[in-house]
């Protein structure tokens, strides 16, 4: 008799006399069935209780009253695939069932003119508000997919300012880079990167950007 090797099974199989458990290596084992767990089976060999891995496993064989029957597991079920942007240096956000493209546009580069050329600078972007939002308390994954030696770290989470009919950053002296927030970085295949806030966003507009271009990849956090 064949059947399928499940969870329930595993639960109602009682040990038996004289099994068989054969593994893919091509291994035979005979003692005891104890049972098993969707990720590993229990088997007494030798008076020892041995773990194997439930993907390693080939087939069970049970003997009773001299009538053998076979348990054939169910193939393992893998991990599902790894799902990446197709389109190189454009990070999207990380939805429930696919990518969110953030609202793209460009800052402007603000100065106030001080003494030696070092006032305070801002970069504007039009628009009090994205339209890309999110609510507090999601979570917040940006995935990007860059070319070969292209470094994560060029791209970087800015709070801006919300004024009257523009977003800007906070200011900066000397026209530098504004201060970024911190984030945390996690490489998921070759070229393909996963870039979260370091701590929670609280509600405001942000810029996701690449600090080598003035390109911003907006959007909002509500309540």
């Amino acid at each position: 008799m064949i059947a399928r090797f499940t969870t329930v099974t595993l639960a109602l199989l009682v040990a038996g006399h004289a099994d068989t458990l054969r593994l893919r290596n091509g291994t035979a084992l005979t003692g005891s069935w104890l049972g098993g767990t969707t990720d590993e089976v229990r088997f007494m060999v030798d008076d020892r209780v041995q773990r194997y891995p439930r993907a390693d496993v080939v087939s069970v064989e049970f003997t009773s009253n001299g009538v053998s029957n076979t348990i054939a597991p169910v193939a393992p079920v893998g991990p599902p695939p790894l799902l990446e942007p197709s389109v190189t240096g454009v990070p999207f956000m990380r939805g429930a069932s696919g990518f969110l493209s953030l609202e793209r546009t460009y800052a402007m580069l603000v100065r106030n003119n001080g003494m030696y050329g070092m006032g305070q600078s801002v970069y504007r972007i039009q628009g009090p508000q994205s339209p890309v939002r999110v609510r507090r308390g999601d979570k917040i994954v940006f995935v990007v997919r860059l070319n070969s030696g292209s470094d994560p770290r060029r791209f970087e989470l800015y709070q801006l300012e919300s004024r009257m009919n523009y977003r800007q950053t906070q200011p900066s002296m000397g026209g530098g880079r504004p201060p970024a927030l911190p984030v945390t970085i996690n490489k998921i295949s070759e070229y393909t990167y996963e870039i979260s806030p370091a701590r929670q966003l609280y509600p405001g507009e942000y810029s996701f950007s690449p600090v080598d271009s003035n390109e911003s990849y907006c959007f909002g956090v509500s309540y």
